[in-house]
């Protein structure tokens, strides 16, 4: 999986990567790690106060449905990780990457993906999503909710 990782660095916390510079989104990054500070007893229950899980659920089938066996998503802006969950069961041959602007957040995901993790289906990335560091034509997917919306400047 390190040629997938390319030149990030595994830290300590068993998350790749590691961003440094914000930019135009520190307030962003400080807003959101205000509120990945926090401790989650039930990880669903408070994502349910926010999302709609069923209608998610469906379009990850869908979305999984369309990637070939075998295949690599990143999900950019992935935060928990909660849409990921059942890939374990609806899909174990793929492997998911998910990347984050907040650490915080990606700590949480380890718990919520605790198994999918430990075996390796998926990685975690503190990254920064105006400059991944992925090869072209790495992945067989790109899944990514409400993530732009939050980038100062986005060009698409």
């Amino acid at each position: 999986m390190k040629s997938l990782l390319g030149k990030l660095n595994l830290g300590s916390d068993g998350i790749w990567g590691d961003v440094n510079d914000y930019g135009e989104q520190e307030e962003e990054k400080n807003l959101r790690q205000s509120v990945a500070s926090k401790v989650y007893g039930d990880y669903l229950e408070e994502t349910r106060t926010h999302h709609s899980i069923p209608v998610m659920d469906r379009e990850i089938e869908k979305f999984l449905s369309q990637i070939p066996n075998g295949g690599v998503v990143l999900d950019i802006g992935g935060c928990w990780g909660w849409h990921w969950r059942k890939t374990h069961i609806q899909r174990p041959d793929i492997t998911v990457v998910i990347v984050d602007l907040v650490r915080e957040n990606l700590l949480h995901a380890k718990e919520v993906l605790k198994e999918q993790v430990t075996n390796k289906k998926v990685f975690l990335v503190h990254g920064n999503a105006c400059s991944l560091e992925f090869e072209d034509n790495t992945f067989n997917g790109v899944w990514s909710v409400q993530t732009t919306q939050h980038i100062p400047d986005f060009r698409s």
